[in-house]
């Protein structure tokens, strides 16, 4: 059966008695407990443009009854083991409740009895999150690929579209996708094999772009634009990876790895905005808001693999003159790597705080199970308490929203093993919330998806460049990019 929704103003009661949906169970138990439920969207902050949040019951039920109350106005929804929202009901309800607080208690059915459990609040921000996230859809494993695609969900609904697939296109991989400052008109990513190359779509044009110079290791990596559109820090790596045969499952460490700017006018890498060592590993770049700062991941080389758990990486950061395209030395070592290890660098849009990634060893922890994240304020440089964001499992990948009070996290919390993108609020104390789980319109969307979230990235509207114009440019002949 399909669930029922209605909503109801309070100071109308009679408008329940005439709507044709379940009504609120009489006589129901009374239960001393939250109810179990999935995604857990119990005391969570949400921005107030979310999709509603769907979910199941995750015990015995015959029935389900949900009821909400925010502001004037009540939504009920009723469903076998499930409780879907009505999304035009919900809107509403959270329009009126931006900046206040919605209650939901959730009555359910088994054995023919009705129990009553503890209400619980959700908390609307009246702060929007950007209205899309852009991910790609990935098998959990590095040995081989099948369908891999890049896509994007409108978080104000249920909308998923892709961007472009791979089946497209030849069935290469697709990789590292990013955007200038969250501007969906500016966009970039990488084919590997068939096809291959760098793309930059800018002002609705795209360009194929071959990257590999004699003065680089490899063609470009991993991005971040600069906040002007004109440049993209990018690391350039030899990737390597294995296999544990114990609990640990991908190890991904790198042979060699620098720092370049990429100068996208001028087709350039920029030699002078560079950081090119052998006694160094640099990777994961990324520019401050205001574009006067690059910041990466650095650790002193070593030999590969045997030190591969000992590779401990600093996060640094230099000046950088985005109208000359140099940097400036000194280097500065903002957190140093004593006995852990920091990746992922991502400054808030304000300007206000660093979010990056911990843990034990090594650059890349999507697959360790004790990274978490962290942050600094920039100014004094102390640590913020993350905890309500982490989990026992893994938090790595993270992606700020354009107004710095919303970040989404890759996390492997649900399982161990599928990467799943949650959703949590930081306060103007930098503090925290509880995160919650992406909203999907089945709650049981997860159970069935066999695909990890990876790199989801916010961005302020919908990319609007067609798959098709993606294939277009895959068959035209690649610009070969210059070091200078």
């Amino acid at each position: 059966m399909r669930p029922s929704i209605k909503i109801l103003l309070l100071a109308l009661p009679l408008l329940l008695l005439a709507c044709g949906t379940t009504s609120r169970p009489d006589g129901a138990a009374q239960q001393s407990a939250k109810p179990a439920i999935f995604p857990d969207y119990t005391d969570v902050t949400i921005p107030h443009n979310i999709a509603p949040l769907n979910f199941r019951f995750e015990g015995e039920a015959e029935r389900c009854y949900a009821e909400l109350k925010g502001a004037d106005l009540i939504v009920e929804a009723s469903g076998k083991g499930e409780i879907r929202f009505s999304e035009k009901q919900w809107r509403e309800l959270l329009e009126k409740s931006r900046g206040g607080e919605i209650e939901l208690t959730l009555f359910t059915q088994s054995g023919g009895e009705w129990q009553q459990w503890q209400p619980f609040k959700i908390y609307v921000s009246d702060r929007a999150i950007d209205s899309h996230l852009v991910y790609r859809l990935i098998e959990p494993g590095y040995e081989k690929w099948h369908i891999v695609g890049i896509y994007q969900r409108n978080l104000e609904n249920f909308d998923q579209e892709p961007i472009i697939q791979n089946n497209m296109v030849g069935y290469n991989c697709i990789n590292c996708h990013s955007f200038a400052g969250g501007d969906p008109e500016q966009m970039m990513f990488h084919m590997r094999a068939s096809n291959g190359g760098t793309y930059i779509v800018q002002d609705g044009q795209i360009e194929r772009l071959n990257t590999q110079t004699d003065q680089t290791i490899s063609n470009l990596t991993y991005p971040y634009w600069h906040p002007s559109g004109r440049y993209i820090t990018t690391s350039v790596n030899t990737i390597h990876q294995f296999f544990h045969a114990t609990d640990r499952k991908i190890e991904v460490w790198d042979l060699r790895s620098d720092v370049v700017v990429y100068d996208v006018e001028q087709h350039k890498i920029l030699s002078k905005a560079s950081i090119q060592s052998e006694d160094n590993f640099e990777t994961f770049p990324s520019f401050s808001p205001d574009g006067r700062y690059l910041y990466f991941c650095s650790a002193p080389a070593t030999e590969m693999p045997e030190n591969y758990d000992k590779v401990r990486y600093n996060l640094c950061r230099v000046e950088f003159d985005p109208a000359k395209g140099e940097i400036r030395e000194p280097i500065d070592t903002l957190v140093r790597a004593d006995s852990l290890s920091y990746t992922f660098p991502r400054l808030s849009p304000n300007g206000r705080y660093m979010m990056y990634t911990e843990t034990a060893y090594g650059q890349f922890p999507i697959w360790h199970s004790d990274a978490e994240i962290r942050m600094i304020d920039i100014d004094s440089r102390q640590s913020i308490d993350m905890s309500a964001l982490n989990s026992p499992d893994t938090e790595s990948y993270h992606s700020w929203s354009s107004g710095s009070d919303w970040v989404v996290v890759s996390s492997r919390r649900d399982n161990s093993l599928y990467t799943l993108p949650y959703i949590c609020h930081i306060g103007e104390d930098g503090r925290p919330t509880k995160p919650f789980l992406l909203p999907q319109e089945d709650p049981d969307t997860y159970d069935y998806l066999l695909y990890s979230f990876n790199i989801p990235e916010l961005v302020r509207g919908r990319v609007e460049v067609s798959p098709y114009d993606i294939v277009k440019a895959a068959e035209q002949e690649p610009v070969q990019v210059k070091y200078e």
